[in-house]
């Protein structure tokens, strides 16, 4: 992934933080803008430095303890009626993170998208992120699928509100998801990774995925990480599950598949994402950037 060609002043690391959010008609806490300046190239991330910066520039707009851009006044009311949907489907998304790690394959469990920042929509579903042991990611994926389409909590073409999507498996082998980033710039896969809210952790399997992924924080950041890679070992059962599963793949599935980051089929990982807007969401970002003056580079 591309970083800054220059250096970014805490100024404007503050005020891409705010306008990447603004996408969303999200706005922000101290404490948030404080947490995400990192992903925008923020260093000096003292919060009484940070606070000066929000409170000094005439761009930005505080109220009731949140910070936007100015003209965006109306996202408050929005991020309250949207934190009280996302107590609903959050109740639900623990309830099924505690099943799925009944099977002993599941290691981490995770919200993901708007949802783990509290900003879903009523109608929407609920996007799980799962990890799971090597060679067993077919056999996890039927179990899981498999239960929520017998339960009737699987979204369906009509109805997708409060249904549960596990829609990206991994493997412990595969933490790091750089090479799932869109090749000219994806801001979304970096906020996608801060964002991941774990519901269900076997015993430290969010450290090592926070780890394999300090890249979004920019090079200097980065951890090594001891990812070993051998030969998967794949018992008859989940031979048999990569059978099934891939003979009943709708045929937009498998026309896609590892044509792009969109839809990504191994038996390290299984990405399904057919409407993919990362990269408008990273159009719409940088005309906020552009409007405010802001050169950056994702």
């Amino acid at each position: 992934m591309n970083q800054p060609t220059h250096d970014i002043s805490l100024n404007e690391s503050v005020l891409a933080v705010l306008a990447w959010f603004d996408v969303f008609g999200y706005p922000l806490t101290l404490v948030e803008v404080v947490r995400f300046a990192r992903l925008t190239g923020g260093r000096e991330l003292i919060g009484s430095r940070v606070k000066e910066e929000l409170e000094s520039d005439h761009r930005i707009v505080q109220f009731n303890g949140y910070y936007f851009l100015v003209g965006s006044e109306a996202i408050v009311k929005l991020r309250r009626r949207r934190f009280r949907l996302a107590t609903r489907k959050l109740k639900k998304a623990r309830c099924a993170a505690r099943l799925f790690g009944l099977l002993p394959s599941v290691r981490l469990v995770g919200v993901c998208n708007s949802l783990a920042f509290s900003s879903a929509d009523d109608n929407s579903d609920i996007d799980l992120f799962v990890v799971c042991r090597p060679g067993t990611i077919w056999t996890t994926r039927l179990f899981l699928t498999g239960a929520l389409t017998l339960l009737g909590l699987r979204p369906t073409p009509k109805v997708q509100r409060d249904r549960l999507c596990p829609s990206f498996f991994v493997t412990e082998t595969a933490l790091d998801l750089s090479s799932h980033a869109l090749s000219d710039g994806d801001p979304y896969l970096k906020f996608w990774i801060c964002t991941l809210l774990p519901l269900y952790d076997a015993g430290g399997v969010y450290e090592h995925f926070l780890a394999a992924n300090s890249w979004i924080f920019g090079p200097t950041n980065v951890v090594a990480v001891d990812n070993v890679q051998s030969k998967i070992q794949m018992g008859v059962f989940e031979r048999t599950a990569r059978q099934f599963q891939r003979c009943k793949f709708p045929s937009q599935i498998k026309d896609m598949a590892n044509r792009d980051s969109r839809v990504v089929i191994s038996d390290e990982v299984l990405k399904f994402h057919i409407i993919d807007r990362r990269a408008n969401f990273r159009d719409e970002y940088h005309h906020r950037l552009t409007n405010l003056g802001i050169s950056i580079c994702d």
